[in-house]
């Protein structure tokens, strides 16, 4: 054996440095059983969260979508009632500018009757004095029923949230597992 040979390693300590690398090998083959059985675990794991994840999902989106139907309908309920209060008083509105034109027509024709200026001045002051009444009875009733309408379409807003301000139906879906 030349001293190069004898330096390196002696036969016994070849063989006990041998050993731990095979125990370490052993070891690691070891560790890639457990880590295999631990990515079948996640796998496991993942597949449990994503199914609970789906139904979750699942039923909640059922609620929303039922939620979203409740206000479309109380939505739609709004604009027909809406819009049957805005047909009336357009209609109301034609009627009354109808009955105040044939009052001011009156009112020319009386004036042109007129044998004084006291009677002038008189049938002036009553018209302009009705005039005002009418319109200021108009605008009360009309404010009314306005408040009315405006109650009865806010009524179910207030009633029941509507489903894009619950986030209730949001709580389970995007829920992080608890530490252990």
């Amino acid at each position: 054996m030349t001293v190069a040979a004898q330096k390196a390693t002696p036969p016994k300590a070849a063989k006990a440095a041998a050993k731990p690398k095979t125990a370490k090998a052993a070891a690691n083959a070891g560790a890639g059983a457990e880590m295999f059985e631990t990515v079948e675990e996640l796998s496991a794991t993942a597949r449990e969260q994503f199914e609970k994840f789906m139904g979750d999902f699942q039923g909640n989106s059922e609620e929303i979508r039922e939620q979203f139907e409740e206000l479309n309908d109380a939505m739609q309920e709004n604009f027909d009632r809406t819009r049957d209060y805005v047909a009336d008083v357009s209609s109301e509105l034609t009627e009354a500018a109808r009955d105040e034109v044939t009052d001011a027509v009156q009112f020319a024709n009386d004036i042109a009757k007129a044998k004084t200026l006291s009677d002038a001045l008189e049938i002036q002051r009553n018209y302009w004095t009705n005039l005002f009444d009418t319109r200021v009875e108009r605008a009360r009733d009309l404010t009314n029923r306005s408040v009315d309408v405006a109650r009865e379409n806010i009524e179910p807003m207030t009633a029941k949230t509507p489903a894009m301000f619950d986030t209730k139906a949001f709580e389970n879906l995007f829920r992080f597992p608890a530490k252990a």
